[in-house]
């Protein structure tokens, strides 16, 4: 004879452990767009206070003015420790592979400028970095080169 309450349970169990698995894959979803989001304000807040000039290629520190020189490298300083943070993050593996290859490509991109050099050697004078993160950015620039 068939037992009708033990087939009922374990399609109740069924039911709820696929319902769960639904919710943790949507709240892992919402956390995961909710971390890029701030990672992409931070960024945005920095890039927002460079010079408009930073990105060309005449562009040089001792041009501005003091106070002008002074806050263009603290947002380095920022975009550097954003950018190492972001690689601690994909050497513990606690991002995916898709964002870091996006930040990655931004990382490579803004150190193929000139300022981003000068200030990585200036900055790094006084600041220490995560390490591996110091080794992936004299990769990209090596030390000689600047």
């Amino acid at each position: 004879m068939i037992d009708w309450g033990i087939i009922l349970s374990a399609a109740a169990t069924v039911i709820t452990l696929i319902g769960v698995i639904v919710s943790v894959r949507s709240l892992k979803k919402q956390l995961q767009l909710s971390f890029f989001s701030e990672y992409t304000k931070r960024y945005q807040e920095i890039v927002l206070n460079f010079p408009e000039s930073i990105n060309q290629s005449d562009f040089h520190f001792d041009k501005l003015e003091k106070t002008e020189r002074d806050k263009t490298l603290r947002y380095m300083r920022a975009y550097f420790d954003l950018c190492s943070e972001e690689y601690f993050l994909w050497k513990q593996k606690n991002i995916d592979e898709e964002t870091w290859k996006q930040w990655e490509t931004g990382i490579k991109f803004a150190f193929s400028k000139a300022a981003f050099r000068v200030a990585w050697s200036i900055l790094r004078l006084d600041t220490v970095y995560y390490g591996e993160f110091s080794q992936f950015v004299e990769k990209i620039i090596p030390v000689k080169n600047i």
